[in-house]
């Protein structure tokens, strides 16, 4: 009877997405089969677990159809599929890391929270793109921030994402949020270069991590703080990793391109967040479930020859 009911409240939720949503959702389940079979690993997910996952997704879809319409795509010279796969998929993920690690600590946080989180995830996405695939400079991005500056269109997105913080923050989260922010300058720091490969890691990626986490919760606990480091060092590893053949074919230099063995380094910081969040968190398992399994999934993709990135950020 529970799995009737679960069954059809997966079936309400996916009836509810967008047409995008749903087009997007049976293309990702499609190429997750397949890259399943590549990897020797058939999914198997219970029904508990698929309204769980959907329910994030939904969260995603609803924020991309509020946020992006035709004439933005339009405006910035973009396919409207493309961006939905590239921009939903991310947050999706992200969405679903910080959730399971805030549950961890058992804390509250309702469906605004998650909204505000994948509105982050969305300007840290674009963020990125226009920093790496079109050449803005931090001083460039910044100006973005600013009403008053005259800026390209190409940058209107990221200008429209970023003011509607002030709409999306609650005013009680509002004071530590932005006074996380005043760091930003922190993200100046980044740079594809031997002497900043570490600085990224240490600096850049622990202070982006927060800001999903203030973003979603009012206080964040000392533990908690303490826990993220570990976990955004490894986040931006394994972003490394997955991309460590194009960078290597481009002459990028990164953490990981730099590395003598990349996928021991995973492996290794995977185990130190295991070991942060059961030291930190009342409720380490499903977190450390979840890290394991990604890390496991890029590790055995990696190995096979499965585009990971290709096969979930270009479903268009």
């Amino acid at each position: 009877m529970r799995n009737l009911k679960s069954a059809f409240q997966v079936l309400a939720v996916y009836l509810s997405l967008s047409r995008p949503g749903k087009g997007f959702l049976k293309k990702a389940v499609k190429n997750s089969h397949l890259a399943n079979q590549k990897l020797g690993h058939p999914a198997r997910l219970g029904l508990d677990k698929i309204l769980y996952f959907i329910r994030i997704f939904k969260v995603c879809d609803k924020v991309f159809k509020a946020q992006v319409s035709g004439k933005l795509c339009a405006d910035l010279g973009r396919q409207y599929g493309a961006m939905y796969s590239r921009f939903v998929a991310y947050g999706w993920f992200s969405l679903l890391l910080w959730s399971r690690l805030l549950e961890a600590f058992n804390l509250n946080f309702d469906e605004g929270a998650k909204e505000r989180c994948v509105l982050v995830a969305f300007t840290h996405r674009e963020w990125n793109d226009l920093f790496d695939n079109r050449g803005y400079t931090f001083d460039q991005l910044i100006q973005a921030f600013d009403y008053e500056s005259s800026i390209p269109k190409e940058l209107s997105f990221l200008r429209q994402l970023k003011h509607l913080e002030r709409n999306y923050i609650p005013s009680e989260h509002a004071k530590a949020f932005y006074r996380h922010l005043e760091d930003l300058h922190v993200c100046s720091l980044f740079e594809y270069t031997p002497q900043k490969a570490q600085i990224i890691l240490d600096q850049v990626a622990p202070f982006v991590a927060l800001v999903f986490i203030h973003v979603m919760v009012e206080r964040v606990p000392a533990e908690l703080e303490a826990a993220v480091k570990p976990i955004a060092r490894w986040m931006y590893m394994l972003d490394e990793f997955i991309d460590l053949g194009r960078d290597r074919k481009i002459g990028r230099t990164t953490y990981m391109t730099m590395s003598n063995d990349p996928e021991g380094a995973i492996r290794q910081q995977c185990e130190l967040c295991r070991q942060a969040v059961s030291q930190y968190a009342p409720r380490p398992d499903n977190f450390i479930k979840l890290i394991e399994m990604v890390t496991s999934i890029v590790i055995n993709s990696k190995q096979k020859g499965v585009d990971l990135e290709n096969s979930f950020l270009s479903l268009n």
